[in-house]
């Protein structure tokens, strides 16, 4: 982020040098509405930067599938294991968005034994 002489952070969003304290909650009092304005804009399009693990948990996702055979349920499961911070629906959507770009599919070879493996569109990155 930029910063001026006086210490204030560059937003883009805003197209305005912004108060280092307008950013901290703590520190901020919001006695003016404009300050939590900018507080509100801020943490909507900077302050959520912890929660980028869609790439770590793609990369376990095909190194799951690599070590073992899982059905869509149990990989699921693995996953949830793995990482217990991250909600479900985010692990859920990820599968199925694989799925349907057919990254992933599900073997059909044996009917009782429908396992997810990598598809035909799968790009491996080794």
């Amino acid at each position: 982020m930029k910063t001026n002489e006086q210490g204030e952070v560059w937003l883009d969003k805003v197209q305005s040098y912004v108060c280092p304290s307008y950013l901290n909650e703590t520190c901020t009092d919001f006695r003016e509405q404009s300050s939590e304005l900018v507080y509100n804009i801020y943490q909507k399009y900077y302050g959520h930067k912890e929660g980028k693990n869609k790439s770590k948990i793609s990369d376990e996702l095909f190194n799951l599938i690599d070590s073992g055979k899982y059905k869509k349920r149990n990989l699921i499961k693995a996953l949830r294991l793995k990482f217990p911070d991250v909600n479900s629906g985010v692990i859920c959507r990820l599968i199925k968005k694989y799925l349907s770009l057919r990254i992933l599919e599900i073997d059909r070879t044996y009917k009782t034994k429908p396992f997810v493996i990598k598809g035909k569109y799968y790009v491996g990155g080794q």
